[in-house]
């Protein structure tokens, strides 16, 4: 039982209008009603009494509607919880918004409920905190249809109440929000689903804003509406409903494919992808740790602005400083965000993420609907940009994993006016003649530590790596100009961006900042690929929240 709020004096009011004379008929509401009401009596997820939970089915007047808020405003003294599913009205001549009633007709506002009466009842309760979802639209639509042209911000701001966390469905311009056929509403099945099934590695009980959260993340993905909500002076952290999965046992870390599923196997929602073990997080678009090994999965559904899919090229945005409401880029992301730190550490490990696309993506291959997954990817490098908005990103290059060998590590040989370059390893290329005179040169040393290592009989390892790489979307040129000499530790973190070098020649510490030492330079540098590395692996902000 739910020991976070007062039950006995907690209320709950659920009304749906799911019948109309005149407007049509939206079946699905029924189905809402009944469920939450379960859902809120389940002893284990919520326990509110059953005398406390009363359900408004159809109301014709504005009396049947507002005789148990009121009832249930003036007895709640801890939780007040209201809920109203139907057509919605946004009156013609202004901005008052308005509930619809069995008899409502879509042009007389006197057959529907003005929500001013609602806010009255709500603003005169003792209760200690109140939430209201609206799951509705401002103008019937014919066809199952549940549409609006007005924005979703008019509804939560019409709505609004000082002191309650309010919860408002988006119905914009022609996105249907009740589909004909389907069980429940859009939104309240996105809630339901949330509610019923819990958040896996979520906390033991569930905050409002995390189940808005979530809500909202799955309604982005799959490219409908998106709903707002408003928390007048009330902490968002209202604990109404206990995590159902938090008692699942946590998932294996699982790379690679996952037995049963093919390439192209569709998926509806992303808890079918959790179950599946495809992509476990319900939210998340990257699903693994660096600390736990690396990314297992990635979600590649056009969340973020600056993702380019190609097939089978992706050059996939880190996570954070986003907006989640307007999805724009407001703050620099960080290597500090456990998802970027994750997929830095597959290009270090080789592990292959699972690709999933969402509908969202891009149509050349994302799905219709729902996700798909996609195979095996590699991630072979990461560098940073400004972003379509401004702030520095991450974009990590995901290259598809062959389908005759899919193995850790890939050989790609190619030619080049140059002479042959062979590709050592994943994010590495050499020049076998260029890099030839460049070791000969330094002899065999490292020009950022002067050490020379060498094997038991002779042979000496050291790298001669390219500044600014060659792949895409660099375009780096094949010459000595852009190579330098180094030894395998300084390889590696240069080619990571964790040290760069100034124009001076001083290599920088990026996790510090601290001048590491002189870079030892026998042979001409082309100083412009020194500002190139230097500007795509710097680092933002430490905030890599959102």
């Amino acid at each position: 039982m739910n020991d976070s709020i007062e039950l006995e004096n907690s209320y709950a009011v659920i009304i749906g209008t799911s019948e109309y004379a005149s407007l049509p008929q939206l079946p699905a509401v029924a189905n809402n009603v009944e469920r939450l009401r379960e859902l809120l009596l389940d002893d284990y997820l919520c326990g509110i009494p059953s005398a406390n939970c009363a359900v408004v089915h159809n109301p014709t007047d504005n009396s049947q509607m507002l005789d148990p808020v009121r009832d249930a405003a003036a007895k709640a003294k801890d939780t007040l919880f209201v809920y109203f599913a139907g057509h919605g009205q946004i009156h013609s001549t202004g901005n008052q918004f308005y509930l619809t009633l069995v008899g409502s007709d879509g042009i007389s506002m006197y057959k529907s409920t003005a929500y001013n009466y609602l806010r009255e009842e709500l603003k005169q309760s003792r209760a200690k905190r109140c939430i209201v979802i609206l799951d509705c639209c401002y103008s019937g639509r014919a066809l199952g249809e549940m549409g609006g042209n007005d924005s979703i911000a008019r509804l939560a701001n019409s709505a609004a109440v000082t002191g309650t966390y309010l919860i408002a469905s988006a119905a914009e311009n022609s996105t249907s929000l009740a589909k004909p056929g389907e069980k429940y509403t859009v939104f309240t099945g996105e809630l339901i689903d949330i509610i019923q099934g819990g958040i896996p590695g979520g906390p033991s009980m569930l905050t409002m804003e995390t189940i808005f959260s979530h809500v909202r993340t799955s309604l982005q993905e799959k490219n409908l509406p998106i709903p707002e909500r408003r928390d007048g002076r009330l902490s968002s952290e209202i604990l109404l409903f206990r995590n159902r999965a938090v008692n699942d046992p946590p998932g294996d870390i699982r790379y690679g494919a996952i037995p049963g599923y093919e390439e192209g196997a569709l998926f509806g929602s992303r808890r079918e992808l959790h179950e599946a073990k495809i992509h476990r997080p319900l939210q998340a678009g990257i699903c693994g740790t660096a600390e736990r090994g690396g990314a297992e999965s990635v979600v590649v559904s056009g969340g973020y602005r600056d993702d380019k899919d190609y097939g089978n090229l992706i050059f996939y945005t880190g996570h954070g400083g986003r907006d989640p409401n307007t999805g724009k880029q407001v703050r620099d992301q960080s290597l500090e965000d456990p998802g970027n730190a994750a997929l830095v550490e597959n290009i270090m490990s080789g592990l292959p993420v699972r690709v999933v696309r969402g509908a969202r993506g891009n149509p050349e291959f994302a799905p219709m609907a729902g996700y798909s997954y996609d195979g095996l990817y590699f991630v072979t490098d990461y560098w940073t940009q400004p972003s379509t908005d401004g702030p520095i990103v991450f974009q990590f290059l995901l290259e598809k994993a062959s389908r005759s060998r899919q193995h850790l590590e890939k050989d790609i040989a190619t030619q080049s006016s140059h002479g042959r370059i062979i590709r050592k390893n994943i994010g590495r290329y050499a020049d076998t003649r260029n890099a030839i005179t460049i070791k000969r040169l330094y002899n065999y040393s490292c020009q950022v530590c002067d050490e020379r290592l060498e094997i038991a009989g002779g042979p000496r390892i050291v790298s001669v790596v390219y500044i600014r790489k060659l792949e895409l979307p660099h375009r780096g040129s094949d010459t000595k100009e852009n190579m330098l000499c180094l030894c395998p530790n300084h390889c590696e973190l240069f080619n990571y961006g964790a040290i760069i070098i100034d124009d001076g020649y001083k290599v920088i510490n990026q996790s510090d900042g601290e001048v590491v030492g002189d870079l030892t330079v026998k042979h001409q540098i082309d100083l412009a690929n020194i500002r190139y590395h230097r500007e795509h692996y710097r680092l933002g902000s430490r905030d890599s929240s959102s």
